[in-house]
């Protein structure tokens, strides 16, 4: 019996609450985490600067929807940061990336081919700017000793 796997068509994704559809999306998280050493020896870690950022490629149908957040807000520049969700569900189980405070940025505006073919596209990246940061089926991924008094 095959058993169906977690995929790209599995997901939705929530932009504060407007449902957008994507053709494509990462979530990157960069840790600055180093590994401490004496002589040259590995023998701790010391926590360091974290930082992620989420990126959307939309169709035209769906950079309307955020274009109305843009809208709304005056300029894209306007646009306070906004929480990012993506769900998914399959037999095997859930999967809920949430991911907090993103700043959105037009990073691709056109990406259009002369000879025809293919559906422009257009490309935000959201910088995360919230404590709340990234949490990953309900786990955040930074500890609570990092967010404190923050």
């Amino acid at each position: 019996m095959t058993r169906k796997v977690l995929g790209g068509k599995d997901f939705d994704c929530f932009v504060g609450n407007s449902m957008i559809i994507v053709s494509e999306a990462s979530v990157k998280i960069t840790d600055g985490r180093k590994v401490t050493t004496t002589r040259g020896v590995p023998n701790g870690i010391v926590d360091g600067p974290v930082e992620a950022e989420v990126t959307l490629k939309l169709n035209h149908e769906n950079f309307l929807i955020l274009q109305a957040h843009a809208q709304q807000a005056g300029s894209w520049k306007s646009i306070e940061p906004i929480d990012i969700s993506f769900t998914a569900s399959v037999a095997a189980g859930d999967m809920v990336v949430d991911v907090f405070g993103c700043a959105p940025q037009l990073e691709e505006l056109l990406n259009i081919k002369a000879e025809g073919g293919e559906e422009n596209t257009f490309s935000i990246k959201c910088l995360v700017t919230s404590k709340d940061f990234v949490h990953i089926n309900g786990v955040p991924y930074l500890t609570s000793d990092e967010v404190r008094n923050l």
